[in-house]
């Protein structure tokens, strides 16, 4: 079976008329990804799916007690100028090698205060108003009800299938539905039923007063449990649900006021003591700066010039010294010279030079020493130039860069901080807040204990059964009844044997099969692959028992969140395996609890091989980043479903928050 368009008109938060083509792209992109928020009608496009196949049997998420008539007219769009709204959808589906073509058109209309329904089914084009008539039997055939919730579910009440009781109701529902047990169960009760009529049929006055009276109690035992039940929906309806409006709305108003930053008043307090701290510390770096030498650094050219002047001083010093060691140097050498035999003429050139050369330093260090400083104080000068002052601007201009982040920071933080409400402020809305939340718990005790009363009565029916059941066998073994009576009676107690005989073999022979999937899909999405090495469902109350290295029992409470929403994935995955049913997969807000490990293992090893065809509804903060590209390859088509808040209604656009639509 194969999705191929949906359409909607005025349905829910989608106003007017828009359609959905849902044909995957390839084999190898099977999946069609929605984007959109919260609130945004992810939910509303599954109760659209479930609505056009199933009607008044589809297990919508909004319906709860509401009567369909009552349900139908909720789901139109309140901005409608004519109340009508309709669902249309286009599927494929192929048996025995043939393909036919349907299309299904569920439309409504308010008249006179109740909505009029209106059902068509077209095949291969053509009208088929018989098949319309019949849908309800036809469509057990495409996706029967009892299994829906294998290929439709929302991934936020998946963690709850592993739960012991959830996930054992879960099994045994699926395998009735897959074995075909639920007509074996109905066909037991049916020959329960037959039973009955023909003991009654022969039992005596006497008899006949004590059946009649177990009748007459149990018949008002069933009108205590349905007063019961229809308390609970009035509960709903008429208190719980507007206290939890009335909450929603004392929620907002808190928040309007500043809520959120009172809440949160210890944590901004403490940051902002924290920052000013910081600031406090970055000035006592600064003002330690300013008290070393960096405050010379603005007097920069002036020590370059006292330093070109101290070099002069050094030449003139230098001059002074060599002076008095030439004079020395000359006579010596012209006396060695004169003494050697040296000619007159050399003699007299050499002491010219020697007099000249002389002449130039003698020169020199007549020159003005004009600084004098000491060994101590130019090195300090020297030193000052050669990095001090350097290394301190450096540090000053960190000591700057921070102070501006600081700055802000406290800036920022105290902005907070003064922005939270006095507690007087908002104290009226937290005692308003509080004392709807106590009313709602008070009414949620109420209707648990109206659910225990119910299920105290449901057992007491119970009972009250079986004792009809033994006052009616009782009355065979005394009376001599006629031999078809006789006859028909024990055949249908050897039908009942045979098939609860044959009810056990099936069961016995599927479970290990259905047993291998469920461990082959969990094993597949779990980050610790030998955190579960086996699993066995109980044959009897459906019961799943999971198992560790070295084959200890491994509770549920043992299994993180994201693993218990993984397994009630890997549930639904085998079970969905076992069908044998190629049918599309819908689900909605997948990731739930998951951590980043599982999400990827999810993304990576279920969502491109749950189906042929994969309907995923995501918010902005699951498919996002990493586990988007990762997705990507098996991304056929995209849509974001965006939300006006201030026409309360939703378009359906091309692109995943804002990407290409066609990923083909």
């Amino acid at each position: 079976m194969i999705i191929d368009e949906l359409s909607l008109t005025n349905f829910g938060l989608f106003n007017g008329h828009q359609s959905i083509a849902l044909t995957p792209a390839s084999p190898e992109k099977p999946v069609i990804l929605f984007g959109g928020l919260n609130g945004g009608g992810k939910t509303t496009l599954l109760d659209a799916i479930q609505l056009c196949l199933y009607g008044a049997f589809a297990k919508t998420s909004t319906r709860g007690t509401l009567k369909y008539s009552d349900y139908l007219e909720r789901c139109i769009h309140d901005k409608v100028e004519t109340p009508k709204a309709g669902i249309e959808m286009r599927f494929r589906h192929t048996v025995e090698g043939k393909e036919d073509q349907y299309t299904l058109k569920r439309d409504w209309h308010r008249v006179n205060g109740a909505c009029k329904e209106t059902f068509l089914v077209l095949r291969n084009k053509r009208l088929e108003p018989t098949l319309a008539e019949n849908w309800a039997s036809q469509v057990e055939d495409l996706l029967p009800t009892n299994i829906a919730h294998l290929f439709l579910f929302d991934g936020e009440q998946i963690e709850g299938y592993a739960s012991p009781s959830d996930s054992a109701s879960l099994i045994e529902t699926a395998v009735q539905s897959l074995l075909g047990l639920d007509l074996v169960d109905q066909l037991e009760k049916d020959l329960r039923v037959f039973v009955k009529k023909k003991k009654v049929e022969r039992a005596d006055d006497a008899t006949r007063i004590q059946i009649d009276s177990a009748e007459s109690e149990l018949l008002d035992l069933r009108q205590q449990v349905q007063t019961l039940k229809q308390g609970i929906a009035a509960l709903e309806s008429h208190q719980l649900d507007p206290l939890r409006r009335q909450l929603v709305k004392a929620e907002k108003q808190f928040q309007v006021l500043g809520g959120d930053l009172f809440d949160q008043r210890e944590q901004i307090r403490a940051d902002l003591g924290s920052a000013e701290t910081a600031l406090n510390a970055n000035s006592e770096g600064l003002r330690e700066i300013a008290s070393g030498p960096l405050p010379i650094s603005l007097a920069q050219s002036l020590i370059r010039s006292a330093a070109a002047t101290d070099q002069s001083d050094i030449g003139v010093y230098r001059a002074r010294e060599l002076s008095k060691v030439l004079g020395e140097r000359d006579r010596s050498i012209l006396q060695h010279l004169s003494g050697g035999g040296c000619e007159e003429a050399e003699l007299d050139a050499l002491k010219s030079f020697l007099e000249a050369d002389r002449k130039l330093y003698e020169q020199q260090a007549s020159g003005e020493v004009q600084l004098g400083l000491t060994p101590e104080s130019r090195g300090s000068l020297y030193g000052l130039i050669q990095g001090g002052i350097d290394g301190e601007h450096e540090k000053l201009t960190q000591l700057l860069e921070e102070r501006r982040d600081l700055v802000d920071e406290v800036n920022r933080v105290r902005t907070l901080y003064e922005s939270i409400p006095d507690s007087d402020v908002v104290r009226d809305v937290i005692d308003r807040r509080d004392a709807i939340e106590g009313e709602i718990a008070d009414l949620e005790t109420k209707r648990g204990t109206t659910l225990q009363e119910i299920e105290w009565l449901e057992q007491r029916i119970e009972r009250r059964e079986d004792s009809l059941v033994g006052m009616l066998e009782a009355d065979v073994q005394n009376e001599s009844l006629r031999e078809d009576r006789d006859r028909f009676v024990g055949y249908a107690a050897k039908v009942r044997s045979t098939l609860g005989r044959y009810r056990e073999e099936v069961v016995n022979r599927h479970l290990s099969r259905i047993e291998s999937l469920v461990l082959e899909s969990l094993q597949s999405l779990l980050r610790k692959t030998s955190l579960v090495t086996s699993l066995r469902i109980d044959p009897v109350d459906f019961s799943l028992k999971l198992f560790g290295q070295n084959q200890e029992v491994l509770g549920a409470d043992r299994l993180s969140a994201g693993e218990r929403q993984l397994l009630g994935v890997a549930l639904l995955w085998g079970l969905a395996k076992t069908s044998g049913r190629p049918l599309p997969t819908a689900i909605d807000t997948p990731l739930g609890r998951l951590d980043k490990g599982h999400r990827m293992h999810f993304i990576e090893r279920y969502l491109p091989f749950a189906s042929h065809q994969t309907l995923l509804f995501s918010t902005d903060e699951e498919i996002v980043g990493q586990y988007l590209d990762r997705l990507r390859p098996w991304v056929g088509r995209s849509y974001h479903l965006n939300y006006c808040d201030r026409n309360r209604e939703t378009r359906v656009v091309s692109g995943y928050f804002g990407s290409q639509g066609d990923w083909s």
